[in-house]
């Protein structure tokens, strides 16, 4: 037992060294422009002791197999020291009964198959808010536990092992199962802030999270080559669009809904985020629009056919494009596979629905940038993105970048103010992760039964429902949140703030809706 203490010691003191070397060796250099504006001190010859002066040189290459060794070899020990000294998994069963309402339930006389998911029918529409969210305090307040199925002695291992990741892929090879996913993943959510009550046994998990945040440091992923293929591994990876043509229905968008009203049908809560999206850009007829990521073209169609703009969309995605162009063309509509970086030109409005988080958080100034040279002086421009509850740097070994989303990460509210904004004036942020949960619960009803998806075996099932169900738990605690934030230019050459983003629509709109 001395020895295994000893080994965790060594591994701790490994980890914070690979981390220590991770800070050291990847302090970006800061151009002297921006440093200025910073810091004037820097500028006069002073530099304060709490200033790290740029760095002139970039990172050694042999950092980089340095870092990612010790990073990886401080993970397998961590890994190793737990699965012997911490077998017994009663630790975490008493973390579980103690903050959550949770029954784990001992099951492991069932066969190794992989079963296909069996669901309660999800509740997509109710005449109430409380309704609709009805496990959440003060509604689910004495409400009997969910219950937690293990079928295999080793899934409480992995969870503590792998976190999310663990709980998640142990679903998908039938280790577990439950009488409500959705809810199970919602009181999971609970020990988010008490895993170090856990102790050392919490060590290999955050090695994990650290490990999943220097690789993307090490090498990012959203370069104009990685930022394609990821793109093609999210929405194209099917070769078929028919899952999404069944899961999101007739509006065929993949991007939350908005619903004013607790008892709005999934298309008329698409049609009411595209409207409340025409409100914001204040469109009139004949204006140029630029969106980034246009998805299925449903955006664009509905703004060209609806509203009389040009729009010019960009996507890289050719299954998406290919979708678009013989479903929603429009002689309004040009439809291009490029990215966003490669555009030029001038445009009225800007707008990008679900495609920021594409973006990377080490690419939002390039963003911000792009969108300020392509922005007429006087126009508007409009982000509709999911945001992140938690500071702190992002875990790309995590489920969702692993299996749904690649690259993907979510920024922050401080990341939507930072030095990069600074040449914008910010006219309203919205938000409405709660519509979030019901698009989710209603994408789930429509593919609960597989009909017509037969192709797909029990472990792809598995995976699209726990990210539904997983999704729609993170946005019903507000882990994750659904925000629509509009700017102008600082320097914009309008006469007025953007007040008619919460006035009625203006009669210019109004009319032109109508025709």
């Amino acid at each position: 037992m001395a020895r295994v203490g000893r080994l965790t010691l060594f591994a701790a003191i490994f980890v914070a060294f690979a981390a220590l070397l991770g800070f050291k060796a990847f302090v970006p250099a800061i151009p002297t422009s921006r440093l200025q504006r910073r810091c004037p001190a820097l500028v006069l010859g002073h530099t304060p002791k709490t200033v790290q002066a740029p760095r002139s040189t970039s990172l050694p290459r042999p950092a980089l197999p340095t870092l990612l060794a010790a990073g990886g070899a401080a993970a397998l020990l961590l890994r190793q020291v737990v699965q012997r000294l911490g077998s017994n998994d009663s630790a975490l069963r008493d973390l579980i009964s103690k903050h959550t309402n949770i029954l784990i339930v001992d099951d492991f006389t069932n066969s190794d198959s992989v079963e296909s998911p069996v669901l309660p029918e999800p509740r997509c529409r109710a005449n109430s808010a409380d309704e609709l969210h009805w496990y959440v305090a003060p509604n689910g307040d004495g409400l009997p536990p969910v219950r937690w199925i293990l079928k295999k002695p080793s899934a409480l291992q992995r969870v503590l092992l792998e976190g999310g990741l663990g709980f998640a892929e142990s679903y998908m090879d039938g280790d577990w199962d439950t009488d409500d996913l959705e809810r199970l993943v919602f009181e999971m959510l609970k020990l988010e802030n008490v895993r170090s009550e856990l102790g050392w046994r919490v060590m290999p998990l955050l090695s994990m999270i650290f490990w999943g945040a220097l690789k993307w440091k090490i090498l990012p992923g959203n370069s104009l080559k990685g930022a394609q293929s990821n793109i093609a591994n999210t929405y194209d990876v099917l070769n078929s669009p028919k899952l999404y043509e069944i899961m999101l229905g007739p509006t065929m968008q993949y991007t939350c809904a908005y619903y004013p009203r607790p008892d709005m049908s999934l298309d008329e809560a698409q049609e009411a985020k595209m409207d409340l999206i025409a409100k914001k850009l204040d469109l009139k007829p004949g204006m140029r629009c630029l969106e980034f990521g246009f998805g299925f073209g449903a955006q664009a169609h509905y703004l060209a056919s609806k509203y009389g703009v040009h729009v010019t969309g960009v996507t890289l995605s050719r299954e998406q494009m290919a979708w678009a162009v013989e479903h929603n063309a429009h002689p309004n509509i040009e439809y291009r596979f490029q990215d966003y970086r490669e555009v030029t030109g001038k445009f009225d409005r800007i707008y990008s629905v679900g495609m920021f988080e594409h973006v990377g958080r080490n690419s939002y100034e390039t963003f911000f940038d792009k969108c300020y040279e392509l922005l007429k002086d006087d126009g508007i421009m409009l982000i509709h993105t999911m945001g992140w509850a938690r500071r702190g740097p992002w875990n790309h070994n995590a489920f969702v970048n692993k299996y749904i989303f690649p690259g993907g990460e979510m920024p922050t509210m401080s990341h939507m103010t930072m030095e990069y904004s600074d040449r914008w004036h910010m006219e309203d942020w919205q938000s409405f992760g709660k519509s979030y949960v019901m698009t989710l619960r209603c994408w789930l009803e429509r593919i609960r039964d597989w009909k017509g998806l037969e192709e797909l075996d029990n472990r792809f099932r598995r995976m699209w429902v726990y990210y539904l169900c997983a999704c729609a738990a993170a946005f019903e605690r507000r882990r994750v949140k659904l925000w629509q934030i509009t700017y102008t230019k600082l320097n914009s050459t309008r006469p007025d703030d953007c007040l008619h983003i919460r006035n009625e629509a203006s009669p210019e709109m109004a009319a032109s809706t109508a025709a």
